[in-house]
Formats: C-alpha cells, sequence, structure tokens
C-alpha cells in the first residue's frame, strides 16, 4: 500500500513538473518585446536630426548587469561635430607667447587696457651682428657691459640694446592665438589688468555615451536610447518613453511569473525523486 501511495504521488508531482516546464516554452513566446518607432542603428551608421548629422560607434555589451535583457548592459556612443562652436583663450600678463619664431613677454597697460606683446632680445646674437663690440660681455658690480673693440670702452647692455619690437592689441582687435591643433585667428573680447579674452569660431567634436533608456539631448529636443539587441541601437523620441516604461514593467511581470513556474517546474520534480525514493523504502515487518 506504501508502495502504490508513493508511486502515485511520484507520478502527480512529476506530471506538475513536466506541465511547468512545458508552459515555460509557451510562454517564452509570449514574452513582451519592447517595439519603438525609428531606425535600428549599427556601428558607422549615420542618421540627421534637427540639420545635424549623427555617427554611432561602439555599440557592445559593457560589464557589470543590469540591461533590459539581463548579464550585462548595452552600450554605445553618439558623435557629430558642431561647426559653429565658440571657443575662448585667456592671454595672462607676465606670460610669454610666440608669433612668427618670435618669442613676446605679455604686459597690459592698467590705463588704456591694451595688450602689448614686447620681443624678447637674443643679446648673445646682437653682439655676434655688432662687428664693432665684442662677442661677449663684461659684468662689473652686478651690471652687464658691451665692450668696442677700438678702445675696450664700455657700455651697460641696457644702453646698448636696440629699442624691442612690439605689438599693441585692444579690445576687439583680432590675434592670432596659440590654441590646439594650431594658430587660430580670434577676437579680444575683453582686457583685464591680469589677463585678455579671446574669442573664436571653429568645429568641434562631440562625444555623448547611449546606454539603454538613457536620455540624450540633440539638435531638435530630447531622446532616450533602446538597445534592440547586442549590435543595434535606437535613438528614440521622449513622446515614446511612457510607452517604453510600460513595455519593461510588462516584462518585469512577465519575467516574475516565469520564474514562478521554474520554481514550480525544481520543486515538483524534486517531489516526485523523493517520492520514487520512498516507493522503494523497505516494508515494515
Amino acid at each position: 500500500m506504501q508502495r502504490r501511495a508513493a508511486a502515485a504521488y511520484f507520478l502527480f508531482f512529476l506530471a506538475v513538473s513536466v506541465a511547468a516546464y512545458a508552459y515555460i516554452g509557451v510562454a517564452e513566446s509570449q514574452r513582451p518585446a519592447v517595439e519603438l518607432e525609428g531606425p535600428e542603428l549599427t556601428n558607422d551608421s549615420t542618421f540627421t536630426s534637427g540639420g545635424q548629422t549623427y555617427t554611432v560607434s561602439n555599440v557592445q555589451m559593457s560589464g557589470g548587469g543590469g540591461g533590459h535583457g539581463g548579464g550585462g548592459s548595452m552600450a554605445a556612443e553618439l558623435s557629430w561635430t558642431n561647426n559653429s562652436s565658440q571657443y575662448t583663450g585667456t592671454i595672462e600678463a607676465g606670460s610669454t607667447v610666440t608669433q612668427d619664431n618670435t618669442t613676446y613677454d605679455v604686459s597690459i597697460d592698467n590705463a588704456t587696457g591694451a595688450l602689448t606683446l614686447t620681443a624678447q632680445q637674443n643679446v648673445t646674437q646682437l653682439l655676434q651682428d655688432d662687428s664693432a663690440v665684442y662677442d661677449s660681455l663684461a659684468t662689473r658690480d652686478g651690471t652687464d657691459y658691451v665692450v668696442y673693440r677700438a678702445n675696450n670702452s664700455t657700455q651697460p647692455v641696457a644702453e646698448w640694446l636696440p629699442d624691442p619690437e612690439t605689438v599693441t592689441y585692444t579690445t576687439g582687435d583680432q590675434y592670432p592665438y596659440q590654441a590646439e591643433g594650431g594658430t587660430q585667428t580670434t577676437t579680444i573680447t575683453n582686457v583685464t589688468n591680469s589677463s585678455a579674452t579671446v574669442e573664436w569660431i571653429a568645429p568641434r567634436q562631440n562625444t555623448v555615451e547611449l546606454s539603454e533608456g538613457g536620455n540624450v539631448t540633440l539638435a531638435d529636443g530630447q531622446y532616450f536610447a533602446h538597445f534592440p539587441d547586442h549590435s543595434t541601437v535606437q535613438v528614440v523620441s521622449t513622446d515614446q518613453y511612457s510607452q517604453y516604461q510600460e513595455t519593461l514593467a510588462a516584462q518585469s511581470y512577465f519575467h516574475e511569473r516565469k520564474n514562478g513556474l521554474w520554481g514550480i517546474s525544481i520543486l515538483s520534480g524534486i517531489a516526485s525523486v523523493l517520492m520514487l525514493g520512498m516507493a522503494y523504502l523497505p516494508n515494515r515487518g
């Protein structure tokens, strides 16, 4: 009698386990899918929004888990070039700048608001170019002198040097500013006691990272990213965000129910094995 009861329970739990497992397969085909309007973009794909062209790159799975598909999170990069970006730069008083292979000391006249560049003079070269003086200086009491070849007379080097070349700029003048990528033609927009500010327009390469559900601002408004699979991304208007969230909620509910079925299938399978074992226990005398 004990064996017949155990065998009956074994068949019951086995049937429940198999039925739950079979239903998992049927239910998987009913999994809610995120369906959004917009092109599916792959690496090096381009699209235009608000007159601006964007390029997609580096579509890949990143570590850390938590993506909508589980096991990891998707990421990509979106890049574009703004041809009319405004740049600013600062020229500090007391600094040095180079123009046309000449090094200048920077000073600012507080009274006039003028930025003045004073060329640094190569004393060694000037001595060699002047045949009337020796090629080296004499120093006496901490002062440097040039020495004339004719009679060995001396003159303080500060008096002997010619007036240095100077260049003066004021607000509104164009200024050849050394920036990353080379010399830029800029406009001086402000001069203070300690510095001058220049501005110019040039292209700027912009890059933003895309993540599942993450917002991104494009030329004509707000968008968000969705990854239909591991090689494509959609950049979708936020008008569809509520629909996207509803589908994610439905997917979460689906996964909860699916996990419940897995639990039933596994526990029922274990119970059926236990019942089968009990069926073969020896009868008591």
